[in-house]
């Protein structure tokens, strides 16, 4: 963003790991516009008018009190700001038990597509799209996997053949889910209304 587009970034995360690897790619670029810290969302405070978007990808499954989260990005937002969200999601109604199981070992709260949608009108978010996209997940997920067995033998020698079949089996799994109706990838649109 901050190199295609020029824009102030600041990128949070709870993991240090993932943080160290954004410092990584930013040096590179050797951009003051770029920032990262080790933070979580839910409890860091920006002033209001902060941001002109706020981007998540995959990650408020995590997160129970969505509407809190929510109502902070609407916040942090200046009137007329832009949220982005990519997230796992649902199918409405009964799961089956494998999925159910995997969403408690994983300890994901999950809504449906509609659902989320409905939330972010409900915190006051204005022009909501909330949009299916598990075909293009699968799609992804299927070129990574094809990916994968080409580059098999160096992924083993940089991690270990386990890092590999638990990746493999993990993106398997995925597909597997998304075949079944039960897991779902939603992507989200919203503006803060421009007066408020």
């Amino acid at each position: 963003m901050a190199k295609t587009y020029g824009a102030h970034v600041t990128g949070i995360d709870l993991s240090s790991n993932m943080i160290s690897i954004a410092f990584e790619k930013a040096a590179k670029l050797n951009d003051t516009r770029v920032q990262f810290e080790v933070c979580d969302a839910t409890k860091r405070k920006y002033q209001p008018g902060s941001f002109d978007v706020v981007y998540s990808r995959d990650t408020i499954l995590h997160i129970s009190d969505k509407r809190q989260l929510f109502t902070c990005f609407l916040s942090w937002l200046r009137p007329g700001g832009r949220l982005l969200i990519s997230d796992y999601s649902c199918r409405a109604g009964d799961w089956s038990s494998e999925f159910t199981e995997y969403v408690q070992q994983r300890g994901y709260i999950l809504l449906s597509v509609n659902d989320y949608g409905k939330l972010l009108e409900d915190v006051g978010f204005v022009n909501v799209r909330a949009e299916d996209r598990t075909d293009q997940f699968v799609n992804v997920l299927n070129t990574e996997l094809e990916r994968m067995q080409t580059i098999k033998q160096d992924f083993i020698k940089e991690f270990s053949e386990k890092d590999y079949n638990d990746l493999v089996t993990g993106w398997t799994d995925k597909v597997r889910r998304c075949g079944n109706g039960d897991q779902k990838w939603g992507l989200f649109y919203a503006d803060k209304p421009s007066t408020v």
